[in-house]
């Protein structure tokens, strides 16, 4: 290898080595003898809402300023403003009577010990700059709800308090028990931001109620399964690149990732999509301050997760589950690279800038979230090539039904499938395409960029992609456009379900 490509190797293996700092690895139930290992790290009622009170704050020093410039920045250098953040998912055009509400599902905090460059509590105390440059991201992108997976190694040690983050100025949100089940995070515009706790280890419970007990985060069985929900989660599994469906099927699952960032990056991994990342990688890279917006990077790494969409494909067929990407941000990769928008390369809010799960809700909160997530109302979205306004996919029965994404229906002959595409930012195109999932794998039963309207042809799970080609970006990636301008991914459904 050639010496000036390690450091970039090194970054790369530095975003996908992310554990939960100890404990045995485990596999699946039934697995079997070839099984892929997951990595070690890997309805509420009556709710109420209070101010600061009964649970404690976080002691935290004094932080710098979030938008302080990182370890890796360019002081010298005259810094180029950010990308414009965007637009707040309230203010798009939703379906009937919904709302969107963006989030991210699979994050890192000051709780979890590979986080903050290695140091997320330095002599015992939360990183002050660190949860300051977590929050400002939130704030700063305009997240509705955020769904925290901090490694058990570190979530075991806490109080549970102390797992939704707050600060002062946040509002508690209590449970039936009168105990609290979220934050919300209170940003300066008055935008506010639900914050729920949960936990990557074997598996990814989110939005506990409750602590979980000695040992559960790392039981990847179904009794484990269990034994979570009972602490008020929704189980979910992680790196879903690393399993088929039949070693997932066992454990009853609420949901999977169909996207991980690390899968694009992780050379250990099933996909090893790295070596075909790199050469555009380092080609990037070699444009530097003469290159595009570091934020636009992405084009260079991303790369669907076969793998993962095939397991969740291979599910659908039997059960029903939620299909969504995970974030899986820790800001702690090696200061290599000095962006030249001041801001670190694998700062929470790029990274947080670049996909989303938008979920369908009457309004904001852990009960309307909780159902939406239940009832699979999700759709995952690229923001980086745009926001998803009025986009809709459901089906209609004969009667008039709205078959709503996740919904499980009874197959009659007369159901419409019915898509609306996003609104498409000028110079790009995009492709909508329909997949019919049946035992042989996805097959294709319309494609094209206009909306969709027609007669389911027989019973199963149907879901939507939208694929765009990002012309849109051509005059921010300049003479590099020709280079990088491909055909991607914009947006993942969930399924209908036509038994």
């Amino acid at each position: 290898m050639k010496r000036w490509m390690q450091p970039w190797l090194l970054a790369t293996v530095g975003l996908a080595a992310c554990d939960d700092g100890g404990g045995a690895t485990q596999t699946p139930q039934d697995a079997g003898p070839d099984a892929v290992v997951a990595d070690a790290r890997v309805p509420l009622a009556d709710a109420g809402v209070r101010d600061t009170g009964s649970a404690p704050d976080m002691a935290l020093p004094d932080a710098s300023p979030p938008d302080a410039s990182p370890p890796d920045a360019a002081p010298d250098a005259a810094l180029i403003p950010p990308r414009p953040a965007p637009p707040a998912a309230g203010s798009l055009t939703a379906p009937r009577d919904w709302r969107y509400a963006r989030g991210l599902i699979h994050m890192h905090s000051v709780h979890s010990h590979d986080a903050c460059d290695g140091d997320p509590k330095p002599d015992g105390v939360p990183n002050a700059t660190c949860l300051a440059r977590f929050r400002a991201a939130l704030c700063h992108n305009r997240f509705d709800y955020v769904l925290l997976t901090d490694h058990p190694g570190s979530f075991e040690d806490i109080p549970f308090e102390e797992a939704f983050l707050h600060m002062e100025g946040d509002t508690w949100v209590n449970g039936p028990e009168g105990t609290p089940i979220a934050n919300y995070i209170q940003c300066p515009d008055n935008h506010r931001v639900l914050l729920m706790p949960g936990s990557e280890g074997d598996l990814t419970p989110v939005m506990f109620t409750r602590k979980p007990g000695p040992g559960q985060l790392r039981d990847a069985s179904p009794e484990g399964v269990v034994a979570l929900r009972a602490s008020g989660a929704l189980v979910f599994q992680a790196h879903t690149e690393r399993f088929t469906a039949a070693e997932l099927a066992p454990l009853d699952l609420d949901g999977i990732e169909i996207y991980n960032l690390h899968a694009n990056l992780d050379p250990r991994g099933e996909l090893r999509q790295l070596p075909e990342v790199l050469p555009d990688l380092i080609d990037w890279i070699r444009l530097g301050a003469a290159g595009p917006h570091p934020d636009l990077t992405y084009l260079t790494i991303f790369r669907e997760n076969p793998r993962a969409l095939a397991a969740f494909d291979g599910l659908s067929l039997d059960t029903e589950l939620l299909a969504f990407a995970g974030s899986d941000i820790h800001e702690n990769l090696p200061p290599l690279v000095r962006p030249a928008d001041g801001d670190r390369i694998d700062s929470y809010r790029r990274l947080s800038s670049w996909f989303s799960n938008y979920v369908l809700v009457p309004e904001v909160t852990p009960e309307a979230l909780r159902a939406a997530l239940v009832a699979r109302r999700l759709f995952v979205t690229f923001d980086l090539w745009g926001p998803p306004d009025r986009f809709d996919f459901h089906a209609e029965q004969p009667d008039g039904t709205v078959l709503e994404q996740g919904t499980v229906a009874a197959f009659a002959p007369g159901t419409r499938l019915k898509i609306t595409p996003p609104v498409v930012p000028a110079g790009a195109t995009i492709q909508v395409i329909l997949w019919h999932i049946t035992p042989d794998g996805p097959v294709e039963i319309s494609r094209g960029s206009d909306a969709v309207d027609l007669e389911a042809p027989e019973p199963g799970p149907y879901r939507v992609e939208v694929r765009i080609l990002p012309g849109h970006l051509r005059a921010e990636l300049g003479d590099s456009a020709d280079r990088f301008l491909r055909e991607v991914v914009w947006i993942y459904s969930n399924p209908v379900y036509l038994r």
